[in-house]
């Protein structure tokens, strides 16, 4: 598991998740979060910070689904090569692409978190900040 959610006690307000790169290009192969609340989450918003990109030129996807699945409604796609993306940070209002009426993500009590490589992610280090309501 090369994600976790952070225990530092000075951040509040959102959940921040660490990221580090990995040579797994399996779905979820970078780790997955079960949902921390125990009830339906509606994702608002997610950030991303990069203390630094991966040595690989690597995709990354993040979303909401099955445990072990690659799930991309969070993040699709996003290179993290660190000539594209070292010491950046990035805002995700968390919908998927592909709709027109762009809904948000919905994170139930059974599904995770997931986080996938498509190619070696070696190198990257990145945290992610998700705000959601409880609904």
């Amino acid at each position: 598991m090369t994600v976790a959610v952070s225990t530092d006690p000075d951040r509040k307000g959102m959940l921040e998740i660490d990221i580090t790169g990995a040579t797994s290009t399996a779905n979820a192969g970078l780790g997955e979060i079960a949902n921390p609340e125990g009830c339906t989450l509606m994702i608002t918003r997610a950030f991303l910070y990069f203390t630094t990109g991966s040595t690989g030129a690597a995709n990354l996807d993040i979303g909401v689904g099955a445990s072990g699945a690659k799930c991309t409604d969070i993040v699709s796609a996003m290179a993290v090569l660190e000539a594209t993306v070292g010491a950046n940070a990035y805002y995700g209002p968390a919908a998927q692409a592909a709709e027109t009426e762009v809904p948000t993500a919905l994170w139930t009590s059974t599904t995770y978190l997931t986080f996938t490589g498509s190619a070696t992610s070696v190198g990257m280090a990145a945290k992610l900040y998700v705000e959601y309501i409880r609904i």
